[in-house]
């Protein structure tokens, strides 16, 4: 099957070759600045330098004095804590009535 590019698409390159060539034409300086500035900023972004790559050093292991205070480590079960709740004895109180 073949690719066929949308009409839109080809309009929209065609102009972008059209305002390149005029720019050329009238400050050449400019676009090679801009040319310049965003492959410096491709190349970065592709090529980092190797003080901002991400270290791929793997983890040391613990130290065996963490080790072993997770060793010592109790398992205690959940325990509940009484609140402030009344018993289903107590009688309930009595709503409050406002005038």
């Amino acid at each position: 099957m073949k690719r066929r590019f949308h009409p839109f698409f080809i309009v929209i390159l065609v102009l972008m070759a059209i305002g390149i060539i005029i720019q050329m034409m009238k400050t050449p300086f400019e676009l090679i600045v801009a040319i310049i500035i965003f492959g410096g900023v491709f190349l970065l972004w592709k090529y980092p330098p190797n003080r901002f790559r991400k270290a791929s050093r793997r983890k040391a292991a613990p130290p065996s004095s963490a080790k072993r205070a997770k060793d010592r480590r109790k398992n205690v079960p959940f325990r509940v804590i009484q609140g402030n709740k009344r018993d289903d004895d107590d009688p309930p109180e009595k709503p409050h009535t406002y005038h």
